[in-house]
Parts: structure tokens; C-alpha cells; sequence
């Protein structure tokens, strides 16, 4: 009899174990169904998304082309290019969560001017709300330090997110926004409740609107990846591919700080977020000294190898250089660079990565190990490339690229890229 009952218990046990078992595998089902149930209407969203742009950038450069003055051509051209940095906000959104995900995004903290930093990002946004029935205002709060150590770049991608989002959703009152050292102060669902690292301090942002706000059932999952909203003819708040509010919560917190929001529907939003920076102990003198070595111009007369075998950026890439007063000789792929290299001196390559025959990291490698007849192993070589993963910039310098740049690219940022590689 104690046999059968020790027997009746074991099973009584294992068919426990067995409930537990299989109601955790339910769950689990359950969840991976949620899961691509999202994300499917995340594709299917994202499609709109990408297609909406693409069709504002053809449409406009159609009209340009039938223009009647010179006035409406440019407005045409504008518009195409507002489309164009949609595009480019939705393809960053999806490369960067792409990378997080992953871990492949490493931070970058470089000493960096608050104000110098940050005032020009707050001015364009200024001078975009004339535009609207708007008002903008923003205050740097003067008891933030002149100098801070963090991933400046990383911070105001979270902040441009945050004043794109405010802009789209806010048709008529005011947007701020404050920057100033974290106290704990409007402590909210998300916000931080410890202190920074000894040496370090809390840097608070605060982007405020008088917009549509947001329903409560709504805020939880703004901040979570593939949220496009439960109904996709509906724009929700969150807009876009439904990944920028989830990058930049990742953003955050990989800076040591976090993301919040406080919201009434109909009454306006406030999302603050916070990023953990290092104190600066520079003197006024090494900032004098950096003053003193200010980068020199870059020469007039440069002579520059593009290596591109796309005919559209070729050409696009081949008159900005030429209206900037520089000489261009042009290769279609790595093997016609190598050539042209051994028999015309020039000062610069930019070099594309993905090209038949010979790819840019090859050709690059091959100048680099003397390879090539005639040419300086040491000649300066800038990659011009839309590989733009942080584990491809890291690829690209290894086998000795002097500069990184990925397309599409804005003219300032390859000048001064040209400038730098030219020092």
C-alpha cells in the first residue's frame, strides 16, 4: 500500500510537471505568434513607409523637369529632397536597430562643446517652425558644464527622433525643449533612479509639445520594436517604420540613462530621456591649444581617382567635387583603378566598396602593400561606399582606408572628410 501511494505521488508530481511544462510552451507559442503577427504588419507598414517617399522624390523631380521658371524648379527640387531625407531617416532606422540588435554598435565618447554641439540642432528646428503655426523655444541650462566626455552623436540622434516625432504631431501651439543636469526632478514611469558614476553626471533632456498626445493604452508600447499601431491606415504617434522611439530607447540606455514620456490624449506630450557623460578636467589652456590647430584648408588643386561603378553616383559625386574646384579622373571598378593609379599621379582615391572585377577593400589592400607601379603606398584613400554598418567602417580602416564615409552623404561631411585625410 505505502508502494502504491509513493507510485501515486511520483505521478501526481511528473503529471504536474507535465501541466507546468506545457503551459509554459503555450505561453511561449503564444508569444512567437504576437511576435510575427507584428512584425508582418511591420513589413507590411514598412512598405507603405518606403514607398511614400520614393514616390515624393520621383514625383518632384518629374515636376522639375516640365518646370516653367527657375523658382518652381527649385521648389520642385526641395521637396524632392525633403522625401529623400524620409527615406534616409527610414533605411538609418532600420540599420541601427539592425546593429543593436546584434551588438554590434559601439559607443563613441569624444570631449565635446555643449552649446557648439547642440545650439545648431535646436536653431534648424527654430527656423523650421516659422514655417508652421508654431512656437519654439529651448534653454541650455546654464549650470551644465562648458565640456562634457559621451557619444554627442548618438545623443542628438535621440533628440532630433524626439523633435522630428513633436513636429510631425503638432499642428499648431509650442514645442521646447531644456537641456540641463538630471536632479531627479519630474521622476516618471522609465526615469532613472540611480545616480551616475563617480566623475560623471546625468545629462536631461526635456522635448515638450502642445500636440495630439497620446491614449494611455498607447504609451506603454511606443517604445517597443515593430509597434506601427493596431490599425495601419491610422498615422499613430510613433509614425515612421516603428522602430526610431525603440532605437532610441536602446540609444539610451547604452549610455547609462533611459526614456520616458508623460501624456494626455488631446493635451500634449512630454518625453524626457537621459545619457550618462563624463566630466571634463580640460584647462583653458589645452583649449587654447586646440584653437591653435585649427585643420587648414583644403587645397583647390587636388587631383582625385573616384573609383564608382554606379553611372547615377558617378556623376553626382564627380560635379560636386568638380563645382569645388578639384581635378577627377573616374574608374568603374578596382582593377580599372589600379591602372589609371600607375599611370596618372593624383593626390586623393575615393574608393567605392562593392565593384566588379576588383572590389575597394582589395584594390585598397594592393596599394597598401606596394602593389602597384608608380603609386605612393601612403596615398591618402577615402572609402565613398553604402556599406554602412559599424562593423564595415571597422573592416574598411583595417586594411588601411584613412576615412570612412557612407552614402548618401551630405557635401560638408565628405569636405571635411577631404580635409582631414589631407593634413
Amino acid at each position: 500500500m505505502k508502494d502504491h501511494d509513493n507510485t501515486l505521488t511520483r505521478l501526481q508530481a511528473e503529471l504536474l510537471r507535465l501541466q507546468t511544462d506545457n503551459a509554459d510552451l503555450e505561453r511561449r507559442l503564444k508569444d512567437c505568434e504576437t511576435q510575427v503577427r507584428s512584425k508582418t504588419r511591420f513589413l507590411e507598414e514598412l512598405s507603405l513607409e518606403l514607398r511614400t517617399p520614393i514616390n515624393g522624390v520621383m514625383g518632384m523631380l518629374q515636376l522639375a523637369q516640365t518646370a516653367s521658371s527657375p523658382e518652381e524648379h527649385r521648389g520642385f527640387l526641395d521637396m524632392a529632397q525633403v522625401s529623400a531625407a524620409t527615406l534616409q531617416s527610414l533605411v538609418n532606422d532600420l540599420l541601427e536597430f539592425s546593429a543593436l540588435d546584434a551588438g554590434r554598435l559601439p559607443l563613441v565618447e569624444t570631449l565635446f562643446d555643449v552649446r557648439a554641439e547642440f545650439e545648431p540642432v535646436l536653431r534648424n528646428f527654430k527656423a523650421q517652425s516659422q514655417w508652421k503655426s508654431l512656437e519654439f523655444t529651448y534653454r541650455i541650462d546654464d549650470t551644465l558644464p562648458l565640456r562634457l566626455i559621451g557619444d554627442v552623436g548618438r545623443t542628438k540622434q535621440i533628440l532630433v527622433n524626439l523633435l522630428n516625432n513633436a513636429f510631425a504631431y503638432t499642428k499648431k501651439g509650442f514645442i521646447s525643449v531644456t537641456m540641463a543636469p538630471w536632479r531627479g526632478q519630474n521622476g516618471g514611469r522609465g526615469a532613472p533612479t540611480s545616480p551616475p558614476r563617480p566623475g560623471r553626471t546625468m545629462l536631461h533632456f526635456t522635448v515638450k509639445d502642445s500636440g495630439i498626445g497620446i491614449a494611455p493604452h498607447r504609451q506603454a508600447e511606443l517604445f517597443e520594436p515593430f509597434n506601427t499601431g493596431s490599425n495601419s491606415l491610422e498615422k499613430q504617434y510613433s509614425g515612421g517604420a516603428g522602430l526610431g522611439l525603440s532605437v532610441c530607447k536602446r540609444l539610451a540606455r547604452m549610455m547609462r540613462g533611459d526614456i520616458w514620456l508623460e501624456s494626455r490624449e488631446g493635451h500634449g506630450s512630454t518625453f524626457h530621456f537621459t545619457v550618462e557623460c563624463g566630466l571634463s578636467d580640460q584647462t583653458a589652456a589645452s583649449e587654447a591649444a586646440a584653437q591653435n590647430n585649427l585643420p587648414e584648408p583644403v587645397p583647390q588643386n587636388l587631383k582625385i581617382l573616384l573609383a564608382e561603378d554606379e553611372p547615377v553616383n558617378r556623376i553626382f559625386t564627380v560635379r560636386i567635387l568638380q563645382k569645388c574646384g578639384f581635378s577627377v579622373i573616374t574608374a568603374v571598378d578596382g582593377k580599372e583603378a589600379l591602372q589609371l593609379l600607375s599611370r596618372e599621379p593624383v593626390d586623393l582615391v575615393l574608393m567605392d566598396i562593392q565593384m566588379p572585377r576588383l572590389n575597394g577593400l582589395d584594390a585598397t589592400r594592393a596599394i597598401r602593400a606596394g602593389q602597384v607601379p608608380g603609386v605612393n603606398p601612403a596615398i591618402p584613400i577615402l572609402a565613398l561606399t553604402a556599406f554602412a554598418m559599424e562593423s564595415d567602417r571597422i573592416r574598411g580602416l583595417e586594411v588601411g582606408m584613412n576615412e570612412y564615409i557612407t552614402k548618401p552623404f551630405e557635401v560638408p561631411m565628405l569636405m571635411e572628410a577631404i580635409q582631414r585625410v589631407m593634413q
